[in-house]
């Protein structure tokens, strides 16, 4: 048993060697991916989380997730999770090296990459670190038309997606869910419920929310 109140599946941990001196500093991460989808994108399993189920259609690598030795600072805070939206705008040898680049992680090329800071995720209780992942799947928005209705691909059936920042969804459907800490306890009002999983700081620094989305 650990702090959510029942036995919750394995999670995935990051490879030793990512550690080590003279290692690369990143490492796909297939193996997080599937257990994303076995718990917070499978019906079946307690931690389902019927906001993500827009995922529940997309594989590995179309979203993608890798590991990165350690974290970074920016605009004063650590950044530990970043959700992106891959997208190449260069041309000649910067394209090529950038594609290249994703090839060899992922054997293609994501349309979204999820990177978790593996240093953070070595000594995070299981409730902090789903709260990052939650966190991170909440940026992959299901795309809504003009007229605000969820979007699909005519071809494909699935649903569009796109990148979007903080928004009030994302933060009852994580706060309801874990609870908030002091810095967002009086901005949401979910965080006056019981939470439905567990406390948790689910305030991380994440890259996504630096970055301007339109």
């Amino acid at each position: 048993m650990n702090e959510v109140g029942f036995v919750i599946q394995q999670r995935p941990y990051p490879p030793e060697w990512i550690f080590a001196l003279e290692t690369p500093n990143f490492a796909p991460a297939p193996e997080l991916w599937r257990w994303i989808k076995s718990i917070f994108l499978n019906p079946e399993h307690k931690l389902f989380n019927p906001d993500h189920s827009h995922l529940g259609s997309f594989y590995y690598p179309q979203i993608a997730v890798m590991w990165a030795k350690g974290g970074f600072q920016k605009q004063g805070r650590f950044v530990v999770g970043q959700t992106e939206k891959i997208m190449i705008n260069a041309g000649g040898w910067k394209k090529e090296r950038q594609e290249e680049q994703f090839y060899q992680w992922f054997n293609d090329l994501p349309d979204y990459l999820i990177t978790i800071d593996a240093t953070y995720a070595q000594q995070a209780n299981d409730v902090d670190f789903c709260a990052l992942i939650e966190h991170e799947l909440y940026h992959i928005a299901h795309k809504k038309d003009e007229w605000g209705i969820p979007s699909y691909n005519r071809e494909t059936g699935k649903p569009k997606l796109t990148i979007q920042g903080h928004d009030v969804e994302e933060f009852t459907g994580v706060v309801r869910r874990y609870g908030a800490n002091k810095e967002v306890q009086e901005m949401v009002n979910a965080a006056n419920q019981r939470p439905t999983v567990a406390k948790a700081d689910i305030y991380h620094a994440c890259g996504t929310c630096f970055l301007r989305v339109v």
